[in-house]
């Protein structure tokens, strides 16, 4: 679960359906994955979330829809744990 914390920024609700429809909120931080929740100041004070691709942020900041994240492990990377992890699954579990 990583989290950025973006500068001072706010960004406008634009999915037709939400509460905030139209609204402008407050970025708290920034949950990172494919689409990465925003947590968000409501109106009242309190925290949300809210789908990036749900407010104008997804256009600009993440770089619009065409944008592909780097793979966050390479194969080789991933076989090497495979084969650690095997390595240790033959060991048994130390004794506690």
């Amino acid at each position: 679960m990583g989290f950025t914390k973006p500068p001072l920024e706010w960004v406008t609700v634009t999915h037709p359906h939400h509460p905030l429809h139209g609204q402008r909120v407050q970025i708290i931080r920034i949950r990172r994955g494919v689409d990465p929740d925003l947590i968000i100041r409501l109106p009242d004070g309190y925290h949300g979330a809210i789908a990036a691709s749900w407010t104008d942020y997804a256009g600009t900041a993440l770089g619009g829809p065409d944008a592909v994240e780097p793979p966050l492990l390479s194969l080789e990377g991933v076989w090497q744990m495979a084969q650690w992890i095997s390595q240790q699954h033959g060991r048994g579990a130390p004794e506690i």
